[in-house]
Formats: structure tokens, sequence, C-alpha cells
């Protein structure tokens, strides 16, 4: 009795606060999918009894569970999820590939693609259910020259022609296919200086924005309050470092605008202002106490920290001795079953997805990182049959800084880079390895 009302309870609250999306495959067929969070897959697992399924695992996934009720429930690598009604759904998706977009400034959505032979590609935008988006435009055609249609489903075709190969995707919308193409992002998102502010003056909440903090000028402050329908709550808040004031919206969010009239540190009023939004108040007080640790660590002498400080700390020289251990704990870190942990490029690509999909939570990373860095030393001296496990201490910073040793006394490649360009953003590991296939083919 008391699961049943457990799960009338759960599926109550799925069906007040779920978030569908809609996909379209390549047959045109719609499937509706229910996107559920961490802490929801987990309830929804537990509940409905959900059993791992090997049959139904989706490539670039972390596992597909059956549920007591039919549903079908794919688990991604950041532990988010999406129900699928029945497996005659399952089945319709077999071409599509979720993908989580990392666009700086912008909310971590689950989104997908869908990958075609390029002669279809090429058929489909030839059809009356492409239109060509002509301010998409390669800056090297020579090189990498693309075009870009807009489907009568509202989806973006995007083809793309490389010296000796060539390329057909469909992506879901064009902030999914920002997300894969740097060049794509800085046309799409290349706005004079004021257009955000406009956009807010306007009454646009911008809440794609992560985190959803923006600059202004004064001369918008008017219409912001007018056209977001705001009323003053408190003043003298503090996030940052000129206190602000507190708004409501009609709508339901919160606004803080820093207050015009406070020195800049000239004796001078503020002539830039910033602008945060935020979903609930307790969001605000949790931006407060935040920025009061910050000036605490501050007070106390905080300073910067070197990339390898904390392995340092840990490990010192010793981190060679840690290799196996490391690399044996990143199918719980970054959520993917131990059997497919494998030091090969099988196991490279299962690890690349999974930072991909686990790179926005900034603390998880000081967990993943020291396993990344091993396992990719690993595969080097696996893939060369060369090289071998060395710490070198900075003295300048007193740091051990751990790295593949060559004959030759180089290093294979700079963990320092490595380290940077991944605290960065999520791209392969061995972009990050600088010079990794210097001493041997890739």
């Amino acid at each position: 009795m008391k699961n049943k009302i457990l799960i009338i309870l759960l599926i109550v609250s799925m069906n007040s606060f779920a978030q569908e999306m809609r996909i379209i495959n390549t047959e045109e067929e719609e499937i509706i999918v229910t996107l559920s969070s961490k802490e929801k897959t987990k309830e929804l697992i537990e509940i409905f009894n959900g059993r791992k399924d090997e049959s139904l695992r989706k490539k670039w996934t972390s596992r597909t569970y059956r549920l007591s009720n039919n549903q079908l429930l794919i688990e991604f690598y950041d532990g988010q999820s999406i129900l699928i009604d029945n497996q005659k759904d399952f089945k319709k998706l077999e071409r599509v590939r979720f993908v989580k977009n990392n666009l700086s400034n912008f909310k971590k959505n689950i989104s997908y693609k869908i990958e075609i032979p390029f002669e279809e590609g090429k058929k489909l935008s030839n059809s009356h259910k492409a239109t060509k988006i002509t301010k998409y435009k390669s800056s090297s055609p020579q090189y990498h020259n693309y075009d870009v249609y807009r489907l009568t489903s509202s989806q973006i075709l995007f083809l793309e022609v490389y010296s000796n190969f060539r390329l057909a995707t469909i992506y879901k919308d064009i902030k999914t296919l920002s997300a894969e193409h740097s060049d794509i992002e800085e046309i799409e998102y290349e706005f004079d200086d004021e257009h955000y502010m406009k956009e807010l003056a306007n009454g646009n909440p911008l809440d794609d924005f992560e985190p959803n903090q923006h600059v202004i000028y004064p001369k918008y402050v008017e219409k912001i309050i007018k056209n977001h329908n705001l009323t003053l709550k408190e003043t003298k808040i503090f996030v940052g470092s000129f206190w602000s004031n507190l708004y409501q919206s009609q709508r339901g969010y919160w606004i803080l605008i820093d207050e015009i009239n406070q020195s800049n540190g000239a004796g001078k009023k503020l002539s830039i202002l910033t602008l945060r939004i935020y979903n609930t108040l307790e969001e605000v007080r949790e931006a407060q106490a935040e920025y009061e640790k910050f000036k605490t660590l501050a007070l106390a002498g905080m300073k910067g920290e070197h990339l390898y400080q904390k392995i340092s700390d840990q490990y010192g020289k010793n981190f060679p001795n840690f290799i196996d251990s490391l690399i044996s704990e990143l199918p719980q870190l970054l959520n993917f079953d131990k059997e497919q942990l494998s030091i090969d490029e099988n196991g490279l690509s299962i690890i690349d997805e999974a930072i991909k999909w686990n790179h926005n939570d900034g603390e998880l990373f000081d967990n993943w990182f020291p396993s990344a860095l091993a396992f990719c030393g690993a595969l080097y001296i696996e893939t060369h049959k060369t090289g071998k496990w060395d710490s070198k201490l900075d003295k300048k910073y007193n740091v051990w800084i751990p790295q593949v040793t060559l004959d030759d006394n180089t290093a294979a490649f700079d963990t320092r880079y490595f380290c940077k360009d991944l605290f960065e953003s999520p791209i392969p590991l061995k972009w990050a390895a600088r010079g990794f296939n210097k001493k041997g083919k890739k």
C-alpha cells in the first residue's frame, strides 16, 4: 500500500512538473519524451523497480532501464534521463544521438542530433522541406565549407565539406548546432553591445542564460522596471562589489539591479550596472551567502592556487603509484558501467563523452580530473609502447606535477596545458594533451 501511494504521488509530481522534449526522426515520426533530473531519475528507478537492460543500451548514453510501468528510462552520464513511453518509440529513436549543450553563459540543456549520410542530407537540402539560411558562411571555405538549412520541422540541417570527407547532420535547433560549432556560435550570437540591454528593457527575462547576469546602462532601468512588472522589495543587497536593489516581478522571478547612486570608486555614480535574475528568493539568499563567503576568504588572504596544488597535496611525488586505482574510479565518477572501461580508443571515446555531460559541474572537476589524467597517460604508454610515469617538482610553487616521461627525458604531453584546457572546456582528452602523438602514430 505504501509503495502504491508513493507511485501515485510520483506520477502526480511528474505530470505537474514534467519537462517534455519533442523529437522528429528522419522518417518524420514525432516522439515525445519526458526529461528527468538526476534526483528524479533515482526516484523513478527505485519506485518503478528499474532493471538494466543491456539489449536496449543506446550508444553515447550511460544505461537503459525497463520500468515496472512498461516505460523505458535512458540515463545519461550526468545522471539525468529521459522517459520513453514504450519500446516502439525507443526503436524510432535508433538514429537519434542525445547531446548536452555546453554553450558558455547558456543553460546546459539536453538536446539531440541525427547524423545521416551526406547524400541523404544533400537530397533533403534540395527538397521543399529545406530553406537555406544565408547568414551562416564559412570564413575558410577552402578548408571547411558548410551550408545551413532550416527544415519545415524547425530542425536545422548542417552540411559540411572538408578536403577529404563530407558530413550531414540534423540538429534539434540552432542552439544545438552552435554548441558543437564555434563559428556558427559566433555568427548566431554576434550582437552589438546593447542588444541584450534592449531585450531586457522590452521585458525579455532571457531565461536561457546561466548565470542570468548582464550589464546594462542606467538609461534602461526605468523600462526594465516597467516591462518586467517589478516591485521594489529590499535595498542594499550585496552579491558583488556594489549594492543592489531587489525587485520581484509579477511573473514570479526576482531581479537585482545595482543602485546607480553609489560611488564607483572614483567618486562618480555608476555608469554601468549589473542586473541579475533569479527564479526564487532562496537563490538570492544563496548568492548573498556566497558573496559573504568570498569576502571572508579575501580578508583571510585568499590567493590563486596552482593548477596541480590539490593533486600535489594529496599524492605528492607518489602520483604514479596510484594510476591503476585512479583509472578504476572513472566509471563511478563519470557514471558509466565499469565493463565499458578499457585502455584503448573505445574507452577514450566513452570517457570523452562522459566528460562532456559532467563538465558544467565545477565541483566535480577536482574529483574526475586526476583519473582522466591517469587514463590519458596510461593510454599514451599503451599506444606508443614508450614512456613512464614520473613526478616533477615545480620549485617555484613547491608543487609536484605528474607527467609521462619519454626516453629523451621530455614529457609526452604538457600536463599543465592538459589541466588548463580541460578545466575551461570539455574538449577531447587528446586535444588537451598537446603533443600526444609526437612520438608515435595516432
